[in-house]
């Protein structure tokens, strides 16, 4: 029977290999031994298929997580039975949440071992219930014709669910019998190709004339699931209308359509500063936002403003504030727009652009070149080089480069920001680096610390990575929220400090280790040709809340008198 499980796993990892499946990310075990034995042997024979090794199941996941990310194409994940499929539970929630095609290769025990106490035998069927896209188990040892067809068919299938609309993750079980030996060397099958092909449902825009034209329009960019920021900005230019620009959406590019004020405007303006800024209409893009106080604001202004949402995705909406959902390719409903030749007033989109760059010179001033929190975001920007990725943790990090970050020049920047967890962060940071020179993951200390292990993928691979730790002693962000004035629990249930030792860790995973504490050592580190560094800045909690709170109240005033004045 091993030529006939040898056959059917070839065609298998074939079929995935027809339909883009080219990265790899395999955790060892026993029960997935022919799956990976004969996926090393294929990828020794095509150089277009990479295999990453990594023995944590959970930071394996998040590293395929981050290679899906980056890519843009699916990711073949592979690991054992048993407990070792659970550990990929958290990446799959974030790549059902964030639209990322994983496909997730489970090896299993074989129907007669199920239920009767063997070990590493645990219920594997759908393992991921609704956070998976679609679920299948593949009988790989069945003899018949019949069987290597079907396998072809369901594994290309499998694989293209993962991309089709809204793009996820997929699970495939491979229950597998002893003995797990494959025969090597062995013949390839012949494997056809099915062609998948998605409608363009925004390829007809006419409708939407009437309701652009002549109107002011704001762009809404969130974070960015496929690459269309550069289209997005050439509709803003011919168009005449502005972006107000989330972190994530790599439209920051010192575009004068490009408004990145836009959380603070909203978080500290007043009634005047909101009328000033509101639209006619809204053309939404991209994931979920990071700003709060925008997505509150859009419940807020449906009632008087037209808004669109766009995207080769879901629907998810939790402002429930759409009007219209256009679903379908990005590029080409943005091109069928500036086909339309509306010819706008730039009067909007020049008010807007004036009120940004007030913003941002107050903004500069009333950070004073201080060394804090609050300045890591500019002094990244200013000091790491165009090419650079830019990987961003959740709680602090993110929030912090949403206010802060300009972006002097476009960057790749990502975050997982599906479930929005901290877990995995260090190790899809890792995976977003493969291929690049320049890389840099910002962290906070509890992050770094829940996913430690991922930096282990860096010195495997020699991945180059620039980490910046922003070490206040525990949990930041929770000091902004209303449990810190329970001051008598505060610290054991949410502070957390933990005490770490960052320079014991770069010196356990072999990293460059500088603390600084102020901005020419930051920059100066930044600068340093280690190829793998982490860099530590050490902040008091308490500090930085009223550093953070201080800099909002002066800066809403600023723009609040500002607006005044122009009304006049």
């Amino acid at each position: 029977m091993n030529d006939v499980m040898t056959t059917n796993i070839k065609i298998f990892l074939l079929s995935l290999f027809e339909q883009g499946v080219k990265n790899f990310v395999v955790s060892p075990g026993s029960r997935s031994t022919p799956v990976v034995l004969l996926l090393a042997e294929l990828a020794s024979q095509r150089s277009e298929i990479n295999i990453y090794i990594d023995v944590d199941e959970r930071s394996a996941s998040f590293f395929g997580l981050g290679l899906a990310k980056k890519n843009k194409i699916p990711v073949g994940l592979i690991c054992t039975s048993g407990t070792a499929a659970t550990e990929y539970a958290s990446a799959v929630a974030e790549a059902k949440l964030s639209h990322i095609p994983l496909v997730v290769i489970t090896s299993d025990r074989p129907a007669e071992l199920s239920n009767i106490g063997a070990p590493q035998a645990i219920n594997q069927n759908d393992l991921y219930h609704g956070n998976t896209k679609y679920f299948v188990n593949l009988n790989l040892q069945d003899d018949s014709e019949q069987t290597s067809k079907y396998v072809e068919f369901e594994s290309q299938r499998t694989v293209a669910r993962s991309l089709d609309y809204p793009r996820g993750p997929v699970q495939i079980n491979l229950p597998l019998r002893k003995p797990l030996m494959p025969i090597l060397d062995s013949e390839d099958p012949v494997v056809s190709k099915i062609n998948f092909n998605s409608a363009n449902y925004s390829s007809v825009v006419t409708d939407y004339k009437q309701i652009l034209a002549d109107k002011k329009v704001l762009i809404i960019a969130g974070p960015e699931e496929l690459d269309y920021h550069s289209d997005l900005l050439a509709l803003a230019e011919s168009q005449n209308w502005p972006i107000m620009a989330d972190v994530l959406s790599n439209t920051r590019n010192c575009s004068k359509y490009v408004i990145n004020n836009g959380d603070l405007f909203i978080k500290t303006g007043t009634k005047e500063v909101l009328d000033y800024v509101k639209p006619d209409v809204i053309l939404r893009f991209g994931g979920t936002l990071v700003s709060a106080s925008i997505s509150n604001w859009l419940k807020k202004v449906s009632s008087s403003a037209e808004i669109i949402y766009v995207g080769d995705h879901e629907l998810n909406d939790y402002t429930l504030s759409t009007d219209n959902f256009v679903a379908g390719s990005e590029k080409s409903f943005i091109k069928n727009i500036i086909n339309l030749n509306l010819n706008n007033s730039p009067a909007y989109l020049e008010k807007l652009i004036e009120l940004n760059n007030f913003g941002e010179q107050k903004k500069n001033e009333l950070q004073n070149d201080e060394f804090s929190e609050l300045s890591i975001p500019k002094i990244i920007d200013d000091n790491i080089t165009k090419s650079s990725n830019i990987f961003l943790s959740n709680s602090m990090p993110i929030r912090d480069f949403e206010n802060y970050y300009l972006g002097t020049k476009t960057r790749s920047i990502f975050c997982n920001r599906g479930a929005n967890g901290i877990d995995g962060v260090v190790s899809t940071a890792m995976a977003t680096g493969i291929g690049s020179e320049d890389n840099v993951l910002f962290i906070g200390d509890l992050a770094l610390f829940h996913d430690m292990n991922g930096l282990m993928m860096a010195k495997r691979y020699q991945i180059p990575m620039t980490i910046v730790v922003s070490n206040n002693n525990g949990g930041g962000i929770f000091s902004f929220l209303p449990q810190s004035k329970a001051t008598d629990y505060f610290e054991t249930l949410f502070g957390t400090p933990q005490d770490l030792k960052i320079a014991d860790i770069a010196t356990l995973y072999g990293f460059d280790y500088f603390q600084v504490s102020d901005k020419q050592q930051a920059i100066n580190a930044l600068d340093h040709d280690a190829k793998q560094k982490i860099i530590e800045i050490q902040s008091d909690r308490s500090i930085n809340v009223k550093q953070h709170r201080t800099l909002e109240t002066k800066f809403g005033s600023e723009i609040n008198q500002f607006v005044i004045d122009k009304s006049k």
